[in-house]
């Protein structure tokens, strides 16, 4: 058993978000196998560009008013309590919903890959 009290926190996490982002990293695994476990701290708007997980991707929203979005969907509001579970390999980005801040908990399975542009 493993007890994390207080992730690793990185507040520019890779670039690939607009905004101010704050990741925890509660539980970096050693291989793809195995998903990782993160809080991401959304400021005001913030979101992630667009991306995907070879394993997929199940996002958690703990508090604030949150937002996901892919191509066939668009733009999802999501509210606290709410959780979202992304298939493999589905592009998609998400974050805090304009006017507000949301906390995300992130389970990813695979190395995530990022492409260069954010949602519009």
């Amino acid at each position: 058993m493993k007890v994390v009290n207080d992730g690793d926190k990185s507040v520019s996490y890779g670039g690939r978000f607009t905004g101010t982002v704050e990741l925890e990293m509660l539980h970096a695994t050693p291989t793809d196998a195995e998903p990782d476990t993160a809080l991401v701290h959304f400021k005001d708007g913030a979101v992630t560009f667009w991306h995907l997980h070879p394993g997929g991707q199940q996002l958690f929203v703990v508090r604030g008013h949150a937002r996901v979005g892919t191509v066939a969907d668009g733009e999802v509001r999501i509210a606290p309590g709410a959780l979202v579970v992304c298939p493999p390999n589905e592009r998609h980005w998400h974050g805090a919903a304009v006017g507000n801040d949301a906390t995300l908990l992130a389970v990813t399975w695979g190395t995530t890959q990022w492409e260069s542009t954010a949602p519009e």
